[in-house]
């Protein structure tokens, strides 16, 4: 089953780039009246839209949405029966295929070198909360304890087999974004394209010609409003804030941001943790991570991988690692940027 999947997803890539490239006579009659192209899905649980410009732009779009919506369906969805994520947690032991194979050992990392801050292990703690699926109240106190920890110190890698013990489920909700969004850029590259912007729910990839400025949402409003500008290069960019999955319950705030050691959301000040980076998964990884350790620590986390960050906290204070702050507008006047 991983072997047939790891073929197929190689064969169904190597097909779509393969028509870009040889550009048929009415794909290039397309070219000439038209160079952008927009495509949009839902796959990983959010709203995925890719923006390409340039020769074979439609082609290259299609290929970006049918590669997000495999790795969702037979990689990273732990709900998808036959995926290696469900069949692992089904199992307990299971033969991963090479991607969801290199996307766990990259997330196990940050795992370990967050101290557990991100924790790829805590399924049925995720699971549990349902935030996801709509949940409008707390699980019970008594239920969650056991479901605590660092539960990433009991998933297992040997070759390519990995085992869980301890109740440890996989979720990669934290890391399969950016993950994803890794796996664009290898097809972005081999397309040719002049310019593309990928983004997968918070995770965005950005490639081409000239900068980017990226938004960074209001807690207040989600995404419909920015506080603060990032100009940027090409790279990866990716935002966790309390906005973005939450039930309101007694007058009390519960987001999707868990704390893997108390099992509740985290409860730190923050309201959005953004990570810079040149690789996919790590800013999607970090901006889970550097949020549940707060703006001190996630901000030595964050430079320890080379990577830049902006914190938000709920105050209206916008801190930074100190690379990107030259490159940070603040657009809402709310808002104040630390020294």
């Amino acid at each position: 089953m991983n072997k047939k999947h790891s073929v197929f997803i190689l064969i169904a890539v190597i097909v779509l780039i393969s028509a870009v490239i040889l550009g048929a006579g009415p794909v290039r009659k397309y070219i000439k009246e038209k160079d952008s192209y927009s495509e949009n899905g839902f796959y990983m649980n959010t709203f995925v839209t890719a923006d390409i410009t340039g020769e074979f732009c439609k082609e290259t779009a299609e290929a970006v949405m049918a590669n997000i919506k495999m790795l969702d369906e037979l990689c990273f969805s732990k709900t998808a029966e036959g995926s290696d994520v469900f069949n692992l947690n089904s199992n307990g032991k299971y033969d991963l295929s090479d991607i969801t194979l290199n996307t766990l050992v990259a997330a196990l990392d940050v795992c370990e070198k967050s101290g557990g801050a991100l924790d790829i292990g805590i399924g049925a703690l995720v699971d549990l909360w349902n935030i996801n699926q709509g949940a409008s109240k707390p699980p019970l106190k008594n239920d969650l304890l056991p479901l605590t920890g660092n539960k990433y110190e009991y998933i297992s890698i040997n070759g390519s087999e990995v085992s869980l013990d301890n109740g440890a489920l996989i979720d990669l909700g934290a890391v399969g974004k950016g993950a994803a969004c890794d796996s664009v850029k290898n097809i972005v590259e081999m397309s040719g394209v002049k310019r593309a912007v990928v983004s997968i729910g918070g995770s965005i990839f950005l490639y081409g010609e000239g900068g980017f400025t990226v938004g960074i949402a209001s807690p207040e409003k989600g995404s419909s409003d920015y506080i603060a500008t990032i100009a940027t290069e090409n790279g990866f960019i990716s935002t966790s804030g309390t906005y973005e999955r939450f039930f309101d319950y007694n007058g009390i705030r519960y987001h999707h941001i868990l704390n893997p050691k108390t099992g509740y959301p985290v409860q730190n000040g923050l309201a959005s943790v953004t990570i810079v980076s040149d690789s996919g998964i790590l800013s999607d990884a970090l901006s889970t991570a550097c949020f549940v350790m707060g703006k001190e620590e996630g901000k030595k986390l964050a430079e320890k991988y080379g990577c830049q960050a902006v914190f938000v906290t709920d105050d209206k204070i916008i801190y930074t690692t100190d690379e990107i702050k030259k490159q940070l507008t603040v657009t809402d006047g709310s808002y104040t940027l630390a020294d």
